[in-house]
């Protein structure tokens, strides 16, 4: 098997109002059989000490790329009070996972065993579970709290903003099929098949939960817009904070005003980002 590796030209953009770079890197991934980009956000003076960083993996939404962070918040003005490396990563409308169904679309294998370990080797970050958070909005909110949960070994904080957790179990609700666009109910069976297999239970995030490792868990941080605008995300992100409380994990749970929009997002990812830096202070994460 082809191993991930770097194209060599890589593009940088100096903000110097920030002090932090923001590096276009690119790797080739033997799991989707193709070359990929993402965004790197490197702290102030990173090219000037030989100091190591904890990493940040920002997930975006359906419809989305990995440009959506630098260009539609302030992630680089925010990273300005912070010593982490923030990595965006491709992952189209993939639902971040493996497809049973589409060829080379296996995009849970994409992040976890090739964007991470390239990015751990390349980069000077903190290669441990306790210096490496994961956050992401909608389709990227369903993918940090599944990849919290499934590899709780690789992330110490699990940021779901206006998570889609109704899926794939939400494939078999006709309401929730109903209100959702052809191309993304199209997007899901795909990336899930349908009708319900195997593969539901491993992209399920309460199946999950039942049979994970509690005391292992990352902290979740999780919030809804109560404006949002689709209800199954609102109702859920409530069903997966009783879900958590029941079986006693660490995590907090706001719905405070806002929509399924970027100016809730960015809000909420400035928020994100402090409650990662407080946690990361404590013995205990």
């Amino acid at each position: 098997m082809k191993k991930a590796y770097g194209i060599i030209f890589l593009f940088l953009i100096h903000f110097s109002h920030t002090q932090v770079t923001v590096v276009e890197d690119s790797l080739f991934s033997s799991s989707l059989n193709s070359m990929t980009k993402f965004y790197a956000v490197l702290p102030n003076g990173y090219y000037k000490s030989q100091e190591r960083y904890p990493t940040v993996y920002l997930l975006h939404g359906f419809g989305g790329d990995y440009t959506n962070w630098i260009k539609l918040t302030e992630i680089v003005r925010y990273a300005k009070q912070y010593n982490f490396v923030f990595i965006t990563p491709d992952a189209k409308n993939s639902w971040y996972a493996n497809s049973p169904v589409v060829p080379h679309a296996n995009y849970e294998d994409y992040i976890i065993k090739e964007v991470i370990p390239f990015v751990d080797k390349k980069y000077r970050t903190i290669q441990s579970k306790f210096h490496r958070s994961i956050a992401g909005l909608s389709m990227g909110g369903y993918g940090a709290a599944k990849f919290g949960i499934k590899y709780p070994w690789m992330f110490f904080f699990a940021g779901c903003l206006s998570p889609a957790i109704q899926f794939p179990a939400g494939m078999e609700d006709s309401s929730i099929v109903a209100r959702r666009s052809k191309e993304s109910n199209e997007s899901v069976k795909q990336m899930f098949g349908f009708p319900k297999n195997e593969q539901w239970n491993e992209n399920d995030v309460y199946s999950l939960l039942d049979k994970a490792n509690l005391k292992s868990l990352p902290y979740f941080y999780l919030a809804v817009g109560s404006q949002d605008g689709i209800s199954e995300i609102i109702d859920h992100t409530h069903a997966f904070a009783a879900t958590l409380r029941k079986k006693g994990a660490s995590f907090e749970m706001h719905e405070t005003a806002g929509a399924h929009d970027w100016k809730f997002w960015d809000k909420e990812i400035e928020i994100v980002l402090q409650r990662i830096s407080e946690l990361s202070r404590k013995k205990r994460y």
